[in-house]
């Protein structure tokens, strides 16, 4: 895809204004850097993310107060799809203790924690189980798991920094604590993660780590981990039931306003169903 006319226009001057800056460099000039509030003010005249009028607050539900996209807002004001007096709650097509909605990583791992804790399971899949961005990622996972060289207390700084301090500090401290673990738990259901000869984990930087601390399979890391987890997930096919093709559409309240179900639609049959959990 070819430039467009604006930012050929920008390219021009920076061409234009090159050599000036490569003589001033070669006399040890240097550039200053930005100062934090010249930052924020070019941000906010020229970064649409950033620009007032590109946000609004949410005025329902949990998240009300929260200014977000417009389009974002629209979706979560918008009317129910759903006509209440077409769809008979009393059919329960499935009933299970524990329904996890979306069939990717952290769904996929949570319904396997939650089978071994003893709970019957149900995976319900927009797509096909799977059909998730953990299978597009291929950078790595953090832990600090290398006595000595690492902990989670660098783990932790590292995390907060990179999020600015604005992360939940107790949050953070599960993720670095619980990491290594995790790494663990993964390795035992047969991730393969890439090792040294001498059976060590190999570890790299990315953005933002003090220390080398990011486990990887080769560049397919969570193609890797998804292969794993699903794989899991149909060997304990007698307590984890997966259904695909069948986006969530509303949450069912009880009669105390706690979430006890969901109503979800079958691509394929065209057709609503309910699951209680």
């Amino acid at each position: 895809m070819g430039y467009t006319p604006e930012l050929r226009q920008w390219i021009k001057k920076v061409e234009e204004t090159r050599p000036r800056r490569l003589e001033r460099k070669a006399r040890g000039e240097e550039f200053p850097s930005l100062t934090l509030a010249e930052r924020e003010e070019r941000l906010r005249a020229y970064h649409p993310d950033y620009q007032a009028e590109s946000r609004r607050e949410i005025r329902v539900g949990p998240n009300k107060g929260y200014a977000v996209y417009h389009k974002i807002v629209d979706l979560l004001e918008a009317k129910s799809r759903i006509d209440p007096d077409t769809i008979d709650l009393s059919k329960i097509a499935y009933e299970t203790d524990v329904l996890v909605i979306g069939g990717g990583g952290a769904g996929t791992a949570a319904a396997l924690l939650a089978q071994e804790h003893g709970a019957k399971v149900i995976i319900a899949n927009k797509l096909r189980h799977g059909d998730a961005n953990t299978m597009m990622a291929e950078g790595g996972i953090q832990a600090a798991e290398r006595v000595g060289k690492d902990s989670p207390f660098y783990h932790y700084l590292d995390t907060m920094g990179g999020g600015h301090f604005k992360n939940i500090p107790q949050l953070v401290y599960r993720l670095v604590t619980d990491a290594p673990t995790v790494i663990q738990w993964l390795e035992g259901l047969g991730v393969m993660l890439d090792k040294n000869p001498d059976g060590s984990f190999q570890l790299v930087h990315l953005g933002g780590t003090s220390r080398k601390r990011v486990h990887f399979a080769s560049d397919i890391t969570g193609a890797e981990i998804m292969r794993t987890l699903r794989d899991e997930a149909m060997n304990r096919a007698e307590d984890i039931r997966v259904l695909e093709f069948v986006p969530v559409i509303e949450l069912v309240l009880n009669e105390h306003g706690h979430c006890a179900g969901t109503l979800l639609y079958n691509l394929e049959t065209e057709e609503y169903f309910a699951i209680k959990a």
